[in-house]
């Protein structure tokens, strides 16, 4: 894989949700321009293969084989970037879609497990990984998507934690008194598909080297006033 940018490569960054679909594409696109990642997921052995998916860029990847949607999980990761340093990026690719009954249909037990895995981990996440980024120039880039622009029906829960994680990014952005650390939420609108595949969708999509080609801009060079950057078209 080819560098994103000519622009010197971040040092080092950590990707939350690193074993998922946009997280692993971020990690290999990471590695490939020459940045340290610390890969934060749950299953060590799809870690280990997004290793190996890297071929020799791999060699750059320091696995973090924990659930941040625990305290638990959240206090490894935190020791593990204690031990490793500062960090010049962070990436919260945490959650994703859901389609399910209508928010008054709903069952109790389903609706407090979105709420853990859709805004706690986020919030967990940002706990173990903000104290921990570079107060002389560094940023925290978390991915969000349509419901939190518009109500969607049948997705209710993704709607309400979508909105929550809008509003804990500007909680963060309020409460961290460096002027150099920056927060952004890049809302990716439509479906992501692999490469290629855009010309063919019958659909608005987003084909996942845009996104991660967003996603690395911001971290980089992104200008501490933007806040949301909406990637794609309702």
């Amino acid at each position: 894989m080819a560098p994103l940018r000519p622009d010197p490569p971040l040092a080092t960054a950590v990707v939350h949700g690193a074993t998922g679909y946009v997280g692993g594409h971020l990690v290999r696109a990471l590695l490939a321009d020459g940045t340290v990642v610390l890969a934060v997921g749950r299953s060590a052995s799809r870690l280990e293969a997004l290793r190996e998916s890297a071929g020799s860029d791999g060699s750059r990847l320091v696995t973090v084989v924990a659930d941040v949607s625990t305290d638990e999980g959240a206090r490894q990761v935190a020791q593990r970037l204690d031990e490793h340093g500062v960090v010049q990026a962070a990436f919260a690719a945490i959650g994703g879609w859901w389609e399910g009954p209508h928010l008054v249909d709903l069952d109790t037990p389903t609706w407090s497990a979105l709420l853990t895995s859709h805004l706690t981990a986020h919030f967990l996440a940002a706990r173990a990984t903000v104290p921990r980024l570079d107060p002389e120039g560094s940023a925290y880039v978390a991915f969000n998507g349509i419901a939190t622009l518009q109500p969607e029906a049948g997705s209710g829960p993704v709607s309400v934690t979508g909105a929550g994680q809008s509003m804990l990014l500007d909680v963060l952005r309020a409460e961290d008194g460096r002027s150099d650390v920056r927060y952004h939420e890049l809302c990716v609108v439509n479906p992501v598909v692999d490469v290629g595949q855009a010309v063919h969708a019958t659909e608005a999509v987003v084909e996942i080297t845009d996104v991660v080609a967003a996603a690395v801009t911001l971290a980089r060079s992104g200008d501490s006033r933007t806040h949301r950057q909406e990637l794609g078209r309702l």
